[in-house]
């Protein structure tokens, strides 16, 4: 007949015990922001100076009955800077999220059952108690 008993061993087990979720949310604001801004624009300056005579007399005499400059018409275009606003996303934060690991002892108990075997109506054999 074989005698048996149960003996304990401690091994770990790794089990899942929570679920974390890491997300990034945008958030807008509205955030009001002044800036002076330097534009420049065009103007038209138009200059009258009196011809001198004798450059006058120049003039009239290559001018021709043909040479009408009343209806002439000079085109200028003029321009103007104006401001433009834009907006760039610009990386001001990193964010690292790990794990560490954190090492405890925890003590276990256990109940251990061991077979004994009985033996009815024998003599005891001699030196045993």
């Amino acid at each position: 007949m074989t005698v048996s008993e149960e003996q304990a061993f401690a091994r770990r087990l790794r089990v899942p015990v929570e679920l974390v979720r890491v997300a990034k949310r945008v958030r807008t604001q509205t955030v009001r922001v002044e800036v002076d801004v330097e534009v420049r624009r065009e103007e038209l300056v138009v200059t009258s100076e009196p011809v001198p005579e004798e450059m006058g007399r120049q003039m009239a005499v290559l001018a021709t009955d043909d040479d009408d400059d009343s209806d002439r018409e000079i085109v200028l275009v003029l321009s103007e800077e104006v401001p433009v606003v834009g907006v760039q996303v610009q990386p001001v934060e990193r964010v690292t999220v790990r794990t560490h690991r954190i090492d405890a002892t925890q003590r276990v108990e256990v109940d251990l059952a061991r077979e004994v075997v009985e033996v009815e109506g024998a003599r005891e054999a001699p030196g045993r108690a």
